[in-house]
């Protein structure tokens, strides 16, 4: 929009630098012809004409004039040409510096609310601490477990419109960018460096931010002989079953 509007502008300011020269043009002209005419026509009054000589004065001091204009025209085109693009280079400045602005304000804004996200997610894992551990014996204590579980649902639910969401880890490969291996061990079930057990669960915020890394068990390698050991585990049982049908 602000170059269609310069392209514009630089066109109206050469056409009227065209109409004015044009127009000083024509003045000059029509006051050569009019010395000329005074000149081949008898003076009509009683004072005396004026010489030729007085006559090419006043036509050069004509030409003076309207080349001074001129010259002031061109002087004036180039000080708003050099006007215009300051304030060019002025709101390319300010646009950068509003852009810089509004960056600084987001990633400040993120920071904040990453660093209170993060004071919550203790919270949750001491609640999901006490759902695994505490077994209600009585009435009174489902109700109390039920009544913080309430309260734990919702701090999941407003977690979630923040845009928090918990990473899967167990059987995933793992990524030192969003895991953190505290142990490795082997398993009969998994491959190397997949995740066998999650100790602590991890949390991403809405762009795929880490907001705290997964801590988590990783597999080594599966056992010597595991597969071995299941096949035979099955040919146990079929010779059992056999045994018992004959």
């Amino acid at each position: 929009m602000i170059e269609e509007e310069n392209i514009s502008n630089d066109d109206l300011i050469d056409e009227d630098d065209d109409v004015l020269e044009s127009r000083l043009q024509q003045l000059a002209t029509e006051e050569l012809n009019q010395l000329s005419n005074q000149e081949e026509t008898p003076a009509e009054s009683s004072q005396p004409s004026a010489t030729p000589d007085s006559k090419a004065s006043a036509a050069a001091a004509t030409l003076e004039k309207i080349n001074g204009l001129i010259a002031e025209s061109t002087t004036l085109k180039e000080q708003l040409d050099e006007r215009k693009q300051q304030y060019l280079r002025l709101y390319a400045d300010f646009e950068n510096f509003r852009k810089r602005t509004e960056r600084d304000k987001e990633e400040q804004e993120g920071t904040i609310t990453s660093k209170i996200l993060k004071k919550i997610l203790p919270v949750v894992d001491d609640f999901e601490r006490a759902q695994l551990q505490i077994s209600p014996k009585n009435d009174g204590e489902a109700a109390i477990h039920k009544s913080y579980q309430s309260v734990y649902k919702q701090l999941l639910k407003c977690l979630k419109e923040t845009g928090v969401a918990r990473m899967e880890a167990v059987g995933q490969d793992f990524d030192p960018n969003f895991h953190e291996a505290i142990m490795q061990e082997p398993s009969a079930q998994y491959d190397e460096g997949i995740i066998t057990e999650e100790l602590r669960p991890g949390y991403l915020v809405s762009d795929d931010r880490v907001l705290r890394h997964a801590l988590v068990k990783v597999s080594s390698g599966k056992l010597d002989g595991a597969d071995g050991e299941d096949g035979n585990v099955s040919e146990n049982l079929q010779n059992n079953e056999s045994s018992e049908s004959n």
